[in-house]
């Protein structure tokens, strides 16, 4: 599909080119007859070695020996010739120039393309490395609230395997008056503790889950 666009555009691009042409060589030749210097020493000089150069290369090609002295141009003729010449060379001059602008903004266009694509790289492996980073930041948070939970439970465990309550140490007057109070605060106790625990483990998974 490329390749079918690209031939009609390079087919509309000469053809302007030669339309533009056509006025710059009539300028030329407008300048040629009023100008004997622009005549003598710009527009005929191309012309007459111009076709120097073609009756040479004809007798050669056609096996015709080579001619001593090539006729030169009339003076209408080389001024036709000439301002003919000079004009395709303008128009040459200014296709170059396009087709070099043209090239370099292609160059530029397509290292602005390699530096957004090495730019990305490099932030996407920043924020590989700031999410290295946090991960470690937060399995070191974690160790350190596995820690804290564990040391909290080691020492709820060794309280209460080393000071055990019985309803022996009560006051005998006083102990089935107080049972009932022991065993509702034993109760709270356990609940504190539980939701104690609850509490930690929620904190530690909201800490996983980021």
């Amino acid at each position: 599909m490329v390749a079918l666009g690209a031939f009609p555009a390079a087919k509309l691009g000469a053809l302007l080119l030669r339309q533009v042409s056509k006025p710059i060589a009539n300028f030329v030749k407008e300048r040629a007859k009023q100008s004997p210097v622009f005549r003598s020493y710009v527009c005929m000089p191309p012309a007459q070695f111009y076709n120097w150069c073609e009756v040479k290369m004809k007798m050669y090609f056609m096996n015709l020996g080579t001619a001593g002295k090539v006729k030169p141009l009339s003076e209408t003729m080389a001024i036709e010739l000439g301002s003919n010449l000079l004009g395709e060379g303008i128009i040459f001059f200014v296709a170059a120039v396009l087709l070099l602008f043209e090239y370099n903004r292609q160059v530029r266009k397509e290292q602005a393309k390699e530096d957004a694509r090495l730019q990305d790289q490099e932030d996407l492996s920043n924020a590989i490395r700031n999410l290295d980073l946090m991960s470690e930041q937060h399995s070191a948070e974690i160790r350190r609230l596995t820690y804290l939970v564990d040391d909290l439970i080691s020492k709820v465990n060794s309280k209460s395997s080393t000071e055990p309550f019985t309803p022996s140490e009560l006051p005998p007057s006083s102990s089935k008056q107080n049972e009932p109070e022991y065993s509702k605060n034993l109760v709270s106790n356990e609940m504190n503790e539980n939701l104690i625990f609850k509490s930690i483990k929620m904190l530690i998974q909201s800490v996983q889950q980021v």
